[in-house]
């Protein structure tokens, strides 16, 4: 194995189980939709406030200024649509968290299972490439006793050394791959 590349274990024992990051995921989401929830909060007015008569100037009919006060009985009713109004869009960011948090469970299971999938192929190109191993080594002493000639050694060592870097590559697109399955549970 060429040095510095990560083993098919290392890979494997670095991934976390799919339960452990459906937990991050899910947290990650929770507090987004919290995040979303305090800004919701914060721009909605005191109750108090809603209740307080308009205060203005008025005249009297002789042309003297005078204050005002007034008060509507719409304003209850404006109260009371605007809580309303506060209590459906709460809902409306908690439901819409839910849909979020399902549509990135399921992407982040696809994409475990999809790493699974890749495990299993390495394992498989793996064990191939240990017959390979075995047969080049096989060719290589019969080069060794001049058995063979030069040509056909030199085309065996290429296909041992294509096979172990093919390996090695589907080794790294493991790792590249599992860096994606960990960002997309937010690990």
């Amino acid at each position: 194995m060429a040095q510095g590349l990560p083993d098919t274990n290392e890979i494997i024992d670095s991934m976390p189980a799919l339960m452990e990051l459906e937990m991050t995921l899910t947290q990650y989401t929770y507090q987004e939709r919290d995040a979303q929830l305090a800004a919701h909060n914060r721009t909605k007015t005191k109750p108090w406030k809603e209740l307080l008569p308009s205060i203005g100037v008025g005249y009297t009919a002789g042309g003297s200024p005078r204050p005002t006060a007034s008060w509507s009985p719409l304003q209850v009713m404006d109260r009371k649509e605007r809580q309303n109004k506060i209590i459906n869009d709460r809902e409306s960011i908690m439901l819409s968290y839910e849909v979020i948090l399902e549509d990135r469970l399921h992407k982040l299971r696809q994409l475990y299972h999809n790493y699974e999938v890749d495990i299993r192929i390495i394992a498989t190109r793996h064990s191939t490439l240990l017959i390979d191993e075995e047969l080049f080594a096989i060719t290589e002493r019969k080069y060794e006793e001049n058995i063979i000639r030069p040509s056909e050694y030199l085309s065996a060592k290429r296909d041992i050394v294509r096979a172990r870097a093919e390996v090695e590559v589907m080794k790294l697109e493991l790792k590249k791959f599992s860096y994606e399955v960990l960002w997309e549970a937010r690990w």
